[in-house]
């Protein structure tokens, strides 16, 4: 089996990255000009670390004439509180900040760069994987997720930076 039909077997039916790129081009920004994002989890309340990087995400766009954008991480789902997304847009409202795109309530956004829900992302990020695949550039892993947390436990142990690094051989 070669790496494209690997590739092919783990994402059947997933659109081809050429798709994901004519859907969001390159913006039409003038030089220099930032997007910047704050991209909070629903878990709680937005802590004044989030408000300060908010603040300088929001100063940056405007200064340079870019985008500030609100991507909540949604991914956690098992912390994620009722009406999550609804109090961090709060929250950057009390201190006047308003991202140029994002979240606007819980299931609303506005912007051509979405979907700005982290969760409502993985058919992009897995049409780029696919691509990775098929370019020798990343690989499946088949550990078993007890394995994956001895070796994490090990490396910690040992002060280490927990990763998994092997030789891909002939892969």
């Amino acid at each position: 089996m070669d790496h494209k039909e690997l590739a092919n077997l783990i994402f059947p039916n997933i659109k081809d990255r050429s798709y994901y790129e004519e859907k969001y081009p390159n913006r039409n920004l003038k030089e220099g000009a930032m997007v910047v994002r704050f991209a909070p989890s629903p878990t709680g309340f937005v802590h004044i670390g989030g408000i300060y990087t908010s603040v300088i995400c929001s100063k940056l766009a405007k200064q340079t004439d870019g985008v500030f954008m609100l991507r909540v991480e949604d991914t956690d789902q098992k912390r994620e509180v009722k009406n999550g997304v609804n109090g961090i847009i709060e929250a950057l409202k009390k201190f006047k900040l308003e991202p140029d795109e994002g979240m606007i309530n819980e299931e609303e956004s506005k912007g051509a760069y979405g979907p700005y829900k982290q969760s409502q992302r993985k058919e992009i990020y897995q049409a780029f994987a696919k691509k990775l695949i098929e370019e020798k550039q990343a690989y499946p892993c088949f550990c078993q997720a007890e394995d994956l947390e001895q070796m994490r436990k090990k490396q910690e142990d040992a002060k280490l930076r927990p990763r998994i690094l092997w030789s891909m051989g002939n892969m």
